[in-house]
């Protein structure tokens, strides 16, 4: 894998840095820490805790599904 493909990590918690669309506005950061950069105006901010909670969910489902056999 490239220098380009490799996915950036959290330099707080070693996750990969995700970007979502949240409620219109693109964010890159990090559900383990909830720390997130607007891509428009690089402000910083955290998400709600119902939304880090409904990402985690998604991510732990996002691992169960990579980590299957294909059939």
């Amino acid at each position: 894998m490239s220098e380009a493909q490799k996915p950036r990590i959290c330099c707080q918690c070693d996750l990969p840095l995700i970007e979502l669309d949240a409620y219109g506005e693109r964010l890159r950061g990090c559900v383990g820490c909830n720390n997130w950069q607007a891509l428009d105006s690089g402000e910083w901010r955290h998400l709600s805790d119902d939304d880090i909670t409904a990402l985690k969910g998604m991510v732990t489902r996002w691992r169960e599904a990579a980590q299957r056999p294909d059939p």
